[in-house]
């Protein structure tokens, strides 16, 4: 049927949610080869079964191919869940398809999704550091693995610090290429949540060895280790596309692309790389006909715009049947077709006219139904508002019960912890007390976390707790959306800053500013450059709030390049401030520093932009500011006792032991800063 420009015309065959018989498997090539396809990528293996015989490791199958009722949705619990392919049976099915003009690329996924696999060999998951009073104790056995009989994203990975972990998969890679003669296996890569490695040993020393600056890295180095063994087994390598948040992978890899990253996958293909589009929004045929009907598929790009100007590297597509809720055959079939060979259809840029595209199909529709594959019927093929309607309806009731919601809800917490992990370590917040942060939150999913945790003291809890605030507020509709990275980025390092604000003043870890933080986490205050700017509203007037970060550079250049940003920024996101004053409240702005510094002080430089507007003499900011004591060594501090380390420092305690007070002073931003 087929004279589409690509070499690669595939679809992809889920069989770990649900396992499929070999005779089926053999009735979908038939029909593939009909399609004009030539490839069938085989997913044999996830958090829910091992589907492929390994005979150096019989647990695989012995262990992972048999599980109980399954809670996907409103489909079937107890169909096709269990059974495995012998090595001879999958002999058998690529021969068939060998026949049938079709190559089949099998797929063993790295390093997530991999429940299955540790499952039936556990040892080859990570250990696990805790902190136990100030001391790190490591747990060899840490975590409870069991196949998934939901669907999800899990946080159980191979060890990528361990060398006996890596030959453990080697070995499997070398059954798997004695059984498939493709050129190319796929590797998987997506969707791995590096919780375990965070906390790994083994994972934390590799990446010291190896120089890697964070996990992302770790797994590209793990990605490039196992795409070196297969290359020196005339293999190339095939990765979903998240692979390359690492960076640029070399050109034995061929990059799948499903989701985001477009703009890595653009710098891969313009570095000559290769590489299959599976576009979710167009080639996830798991997704119900209101999502994806043969009219979408005729309107659809041909090309996707991270492969503009690089269409020679687009070596071809793939169709993906994901079977979370595909039980059985007669499912998998009205879901594949017309959608398969429409999809042929369009990539061979054939017949743009509806009423041609649609005979096309319908010629191939008698031929297919003899096989026992039926087509969804006409009126799913261009559905009407109505009809869309009511199938997004019936597809919400399929993917919903009680217990897939309850797994979704659990993904979710699971992927706003893993933002919060990769956030820590992107605002460098002490490793020390990161790990106390980030096993308070994993508590909430004990599930997943194990018996195991470090003792959480000083805060941890309730840093955790602002930091998931935050990463919950960048979702849809909410205060951080769409907000620039590096303002987001900047903002959350004031985290960082209090943590070893406490850190200077007691010789331990803390957070205990939860009072001031919310603000960050509902990002009502920002840091843009060296100042914070806090967007409010007082008696019916818009005000911004300029505060002073302890880090902050205080030269003029600095202060004014700040303001500029500021005033560009929120000229764009939030206009209603756009001609609001900027006010600041502060220790820094007190009279009474100008009888202590020279007129080139950097503070008394600061205090000449502003006109002051009030003085408040009681505050004892600079106890804090000054001196940096915590709120509970303020209480009662002898002036005596405090440090004279600056001369900041000696002329307030002079003050202060002269029974002065510094105080606090308001003003308005009226001038540049000089």
């Amino acid at each position: 049927m087929s004279s589409s420009p690509h070499p690669h015309r595939g679809f992809m065959l889920d069989v770990s949610r649900h396992f499929m018989p070999v005779e089926n498997i053999k009735r979908l090539l038939k029909a593939a080869q009909l399609c004009g396809l030539n490839i069938m990528h085989w997913h044999l293996a996830d958090d829910q079964a091992w589907r492929v015989e390994i005979k150096k490791y019989p647990h695989l199958t012995e262990v992972g191919s048999v599980r109980g009722n399954s809670y996907f949705g409103n489909v079937s619990q107890t169909e096709n869940n269990c059974g495995f392919y012998t090595q001879e049976q999958v002999k058998e099915i690529v021969a068939f398809a060998a026949e049938c003009g079709i190559d089949v690329i099998p797929e063993i996924e790295l390093p997530g999704h991999a429940s299955a696999m540790l499952t039936a060999y556990p040892e080859y998951g990570c250990r696990r550091t805790i902190l136990r009073d100030g001391n790190e104790e490591i747990i060899d056995q840490p975590y409870s693995y069991a196949l998934r009989c939901d669907g999800g994203i899990f946080p159980n990975l191979i060890c990528a610090g361990r060398d006996d972990a890596i030959g453990f998969f080697k070995d499997i890679l070398t059954e798997i290429i004695g059984l498939f003669p493709y050129p190319a296996v796929h590797i998987g890569g997506d969707e791995a949540l590096k919780l375990h490695w965070r906390r790994c040993p083994d994972c934390q020393k590799r990446m010291r060895d190896e120089g890697l600056a964070n996990e992302e890295e770790l797994q590209r180095w793990l990605v490039l280790t196992i795409g070196e063994f297969l290359a020196q087994h005339g293999r190339s390598t095939i990765v979903y596309n998240d692979c390359l948040a690492g960076g640029i992978l070399p050109q034995h890899f061929i990059v799948h692309h499903w989701l985001g990253n477009d703009k890595e996958t653009a710098e891969f293909m313009q570095a000559g790389g290769r590489v299959i589009r599976s576009d979710l929004d167009d080639f996830y045929f798991d997704y119900p006909y209101s999502s994806i009907d043969v009219e979408h598929i005729r309107n659809m790009a041909r090309t996707p715009s991270y492969a503009v100007g690089c269409e020679d590297r687009l070596i071809g597509w793939e169709c993906m049947l994901w079977t979370e809720r595909i039980t059985n055959i007669d499912r998998a079939a009205y879901l594949l077709f017309p959608r398969l060979p429409a999809m042929a259809l369009k990539m061979a840029d054939k017949c743009a006219a509806w009423e041609d595209f649609t005979a096309e199909l319908k010629a191939l529709r008698q031929e297919i139904s003899e096989l026992g594959l039926e087509f969804a019927p006409e009126k799913d093929w261009k559905l009407s508002p109505e009809d869309a309607d009511a199938d997004r309806k019936h597809d919400y009731y399929l993917r919903y019960s009680r217990q897939s919601r309850r797994a979704e809800e659990e993904e979710i917490r699971l992927l706003q912890q893993e933002e919060m992990e990769k956030l820590l370590v992107q605002i460098d917040m002490p490793r020390e007390f990161a790990m106390q942060v980030m096993d308070h939150a994993w508590k909430d999913l004990p599930d997943y976390s194990g018996e195991y945790s470090s003792d959480v003291t000083n805060g941890a809890d309730k840093l955790a707790a602002h930091l998931l605030a935050a990463i919950d507020n960048r979702d849809e509709g909410c205060p951080w959306e769409n907000i620039p990275e590096d303002i987001w980025l900047n903002t959350m390092k004031a985290f960082t800053r209090f943590v070893g604000e406490y850190h200077a003043s007691t010789g331990e870890y803390g957070f205990d500013r939860d009072f001031w933080t919310t603000r960050q986490a509902n990002a009502q205050l920002l840091r843009i450059g060296e100042l914070e700017y806090e967007m409010r509203q007082h008696e019916g007037r818009y005000i911004i709030d300029l505060h002073i970060p302890s880090d902050a550079d205080m030269t003029a250049d600095r202060l004014n390049a700040s303001v500029g940003q500021a005033r560009e920024f929120i000229d764009e996101w939030y206009p209603q401030w756009a001609e609001a004053p900027m006010v600041c409240s502060s220790w820094l702005l007190a009279p009474v520093l100008r009888d202590m510094l020279p007129e080139s002080s950097n503070i008394i430089r600061f205090q000449n932009a502003f006109d002051i507007l009030e003085v408040d003499p009681e505050p004892d900011d600079v106890l804090e500011w000054v001196f940096r004591l915590t709120e509970e060594q303020q209480k009662n501090v002898d002036p005596a006792d405090l440090p004279v380390n600056t001369t900041l420092q000696r002329k307030v305690k002079e003050l202060l032991l002269g029974g002065g007070r510094v105080g606090v002073a308001g003003g308005v931003l009226s001038r540049k800063f000089e």
